[in-house]
């Protein structure tokens, strides 16, 4: 063997040697960047876990809401007809219960959205494959602001309104006034049991409260539409939030070296 034979040889076996180590490196840095990305993956399939828990959780309790707000409306229009078929007498009869949900009882979506806050605050949204998915947990928030302004003009219309034009009449029923000072919740339900059942209460007749228990019962049934339509919209982002989380846990990146051995 000639020297120069025996230069190229070496030269050879060096650069594939060298070949051999970048082709190393390459692949450690494509491991790494693989193993990375699925970790952010499996951390954001478990966060998202939580925010579906979170939105479950949510849709109970709309749907509470929701029934609360429909006893509050249908009292309204009780009373209502109660008062304005004795248009000649002064004072009305009302049974107490119809007085607590028709006046005292002022339901407020009340959601936890702590984890879809804080998830949205570590600018998790970007990644997520659907954008239509991004897009609607970014408004959560939002569509509760409005919905509860208009709670709060109804309990506004009943606190500042309608109670000073009764409360000489009502009497002590049982812990109603409390309730009523304190507000009241979706998740207060259970107590309407406590606060009623004392029998009958006389209310005064006149146009300015069946005026006043219109508007808050209007104000109540425009809460009504828009949170049957947030309650549908939540049920959506689960669905979507499913197969997200799906997405993650099922379709994980096939692994560098995964590739490589498959050719």
């Amino acid at each position: 063997m000639t020297q120069d034979q025996f230069s190229r040889r070496n030269i050879a076996k060096l650069a594939l040697e060298g070949a051999v180590v970048v082709a190393s490196i390459l692949i450690a840095f494509s491991l790494d960047a693989w193993w990375a990305e699925k970790q952010l993956e499996q951390e954001i399939a478990e966060d998202l876990s939580i925010v579906e828990f979170e939105l479950a959780e949510n849709v109970r309790l709309v749907q509470v809401t929701m029934e609360i707000m429909n006893e509050v409306v249908a009292a309204n229009k009780d009373l209502i007809a109660k008062l304005m078929s004795h248009p000649d007498s002064a004072l009305v009869d009302i049974e107490d219960t119809t007085i607590f949900w028709g006046i005292f009882s002022n339901p407020t979506l009340d959601p936890s959205l702590g984890a879809i806050d804080a998830w949205i605050a570590a600018g998790r949204l970007g990644g997520l494959e659907s954008p239509v998915l991004r897009q609607r947990l970014a408004s959560v928030r939002g569509k509760v602001e409005d919905i509860v302004e208009e709670q709060h003009i109804a309990r506004e219309i009943a606190v500042r309104e309608i109670y000073p034009l009764i409360k000489d009449q009502i009497g002590d029923i049982g812990s109603v006034q409390k309730l009523f000072s304190d507000g009241f919740h979706a998740r207060q339900k259970t107590s309407v049991q406590a606060v009623t059942g004392s029998g009958m209460v006389s209310v005064p007749n006149s146009n300015a409260l069946r005026f006043l228990l219109r508007a808050r019962m209007i104000w109540y049934e425009a809460s009504i539409y828009e949170t049957g339509d947030f309650q549908s919209e939540l049920e959506d982002i689960l669905l979507l939030l499913q197969d997200e989380i799906r997405r993650l846990d099922n379709g994980k990146p096939i692994s560098p070296l995964e590739r490589t051995v498959a050719k």
